[in-house]
Parts: C-alpha cells; sequence; structure tokens
C-alpha cells in the first residue's frame, strides 16, 4: 500500500532523513498545499555499527546497567547505543559515540559478551570488534582501542561477567 503525505496550511514541512541503504517507497503520494509548503528528502550515510540483532529489550537493559555502573557517560543518548551496538536498526540523525569511562579491559569484556553468540558462530571475529570498537567508542575523546584480553581483577570485571539481561523482558 502507498504511503500518503498530505500537508496543508502555513509554513506546512516535511523532512525526512532516510540512511543511505533505505528501501526506496516511490509508490507514495505526496500533496502539499498552503504557503511555504516545503518537502526535503535527505539521504544520510550510514554510520558503522555492530551487527544487527534487533533485541533491543537486551540492549535496553544493557544500557541501564551500563549507565547505573558507570560505564558509559551519563549523556549517553540511548537511541544512539541502540544502533551502534546492533540492537535497532532504526539510525540516529545525529549520532554521537559512546564514551567509555572505565578501564579498557572492561570494554572489552562487555563487547565479548554481548556478542558472544556472534563470535561463537564466527559472524564476528575479535579483529572486527576491535574495529568497531574504535569507530563507535571513545575513551578521554580519543577512539577507544582494544587491548589483548588480560585478567582485570575489579569490581567492574566482575559486575560485567555477571551481568545477565532478564528473560521476562526479552
Amino acid at each position: 500500500m502507498a504511503r500518503r503525505i498530505i500537508m496543508t496550511g502555513d509554513e506546512a514541512q516535511y523532512i525526512e532523513r532516510r540512511g543511505a541503504n533505505a528501501q526506496p517507497d516511490d509508490d507514495r503520494e505526496i500533496r502539499m498545499e498552503g504557503q511555504h509548503a516545503r518537502y526535503e528528502e535527505t539521504s544520510v550515510a550510514q554510520v558503522a555499527h555492530f551487527p544487527v540483532t534487533g533485541n533491543e529489550a537486551a540492549g535496553r537493559q544493557w544500557f541501564d546497567f551500563l549507565i547505573r555502573r558507570g560505564f558509559i557517560a551519563a549523556d549517553t543518548e540511548m537511541n544512539c547505543w541502540l544502533y551502534l551496538m546492533g540492537f535497532s536498526t532504526n539510525q540516529p540523525t545525529d549520532i554521537k559515540p559512546i564514551e567509555w569511562m572505565k578501564t579498557v579491559e572492561t570494554a572489552r569484556l562487555m563487547l565479548v559478551k554481548v556478542n558472544g553468540s556472534l563470535l561463537e558462530s564466527k559472524q564476528l571475529t575479535v579483529a572486527r570488534i576491535n574495529k568497531l570498537a574504535a569507530q563507535c567508542f571513545t575513551k578521554q575523546g580519543q577512539s577507544l582501542k582494544l587491548a589483548k584480553p588480560r585478567k582485570e581483577l575489579s569490581a567492574d570485571a566482575d559486575a560485567i561477567e555477571s551481568f545477565l539481561p532478564t528473560i521476562s523482558d526479552l
């Protein structure tokens, strides 16, 4: 079914920003009336992100946990988190990298845990996680560089290793 967009009245505007790989929907009808009616559609380049899992409920639980424990900056936007981590396919218009506040090792632990099933099925590699981490995360204003795994004995590392999203919300 065709999508219909009807705009009437003074100063009517319709502005749509679509991802670069969004499917066209040329079968829509657009009717604009009134003074200063304006239609604008722009294609937004797709930003690098982790493979899509589509499990927004788990993504929201991870976000709440990481914010509450101070792993990511308190001003991190949930929609940016969900998109960059692959929990959602909705790319925000103004995407900001995630600021990691704790050690690089805890970042690696979290990324490996979140993407564990993709690593096990060989759909994602550790090298790819390292590359995506540098594109999606920052630490002290610089791209996050993950180091080789090393055992970190800390309450933060234990918290990440023991965190599991609850099944009832998934």
